[in-house]
């Protein structure tokens, strides 16, 4: 589980991109839950459903998606009460349609059902791939608006996001052991617009290394209020 809507971030610099690479994950699923805020699983997943409650035990994030078993992604809802965002999406074609809040929404679709743009009522982005598929950048138009650097094994250990150009914030991630718990993680905020903040993983992994029990703690600067709350994400997935 991340900390906030991906394409929020572009401007606020709140998202915790974080998600190993040290397993074969599909690529348009680990791309996704970069962009739709959550936790990833290896392999050749059939269905994933995760939900997350806060600390009072309130419904806080719930999320659903099917796949076709050639790994492309078929429906995905999901429902994000923090951040007030519901989005419903369907596989039509060589696009996956739908609304968000109610308005539309769509992402256009490679040969290989990996994520080539997004359109939305607040216009269209672009997202450019590396050689085994993952996210590198988003772009608006000529312009980058985020980029993503990774290591020799294919962990994402940093995010950048630009706003007119300029870095607004960052976001640098470190994994205690990725080989075994891919999604375990700590995360430190960077920005130049708000106060910064540290964000940990800590799962509880099945023999498939689904994540089926995580608790996310976010520890902002000293003396401001936190970004999101404390959450506690249960994940289950099916097979082919």
């Amino acid at each position: 589980m991340k900390i906030s809507p991906y394409l929020l971030a572009g401007a606020l610099g709140l998202a915790a991109t974080a998600a190993s690479a040290q397993q074969a994950y599909n690529p348009v699923l680990l791309n996704l839950s970069t962009l739709m805020d959550f936790n990833p699983v290896v392999g050749h997943v059939k269905s994933l459903n995760t939900s997350a409650v806060n600390d009072k035990g309130e419904a806080v994030y719930q999320l659903s998606m099917t796949l076709s078993a050639d790994g492309c992604v078929q429906t995905l809802n999901s429902t994000d009460k923090v951040n007030r965002m519901q989005t419903v999406l369907v596989k039509e074609g060589n696009t996956l349609k739908g609304t968000q809040n109610g308005k539309p929404l769509s992402f256009t679709l490679d040969s290989k059902c990996n994520l080539l743009s997004r359109d939305d009522s607040a216009g269209h982005l672009d997202f450019v791939t590396n050689a085994q598929g993952q996210l590198k950048s988003v772009m608006l138009g000529e312009q980058k608006i985020v980029d993503h650097f990774y290591d020799a094994e294919g962990n994402l250990i940093k995010a950048e996001f630009y706003a007119s150009g300029m870095l607004a914030s960052s976001n640098s991630v470190a994994y205690p052991d990725s080989a075994n718990k891919p999604v375990d993680y700590t995360l430190v905020n960077q920005s130049a617009y708000q106060p910064g903040f540290r964000a940990t993983n800590a799962c509880q992994y099945d023999k498939q290394h689904v994540p089926t029990l995580c608790h996310v703690t976010v520890t902002p600067e000293k003396g401001q209020p936190a970004p999101m709350p404390n959450m506690t994400v249960t994940t289950q997935a099916s097979f082919y």
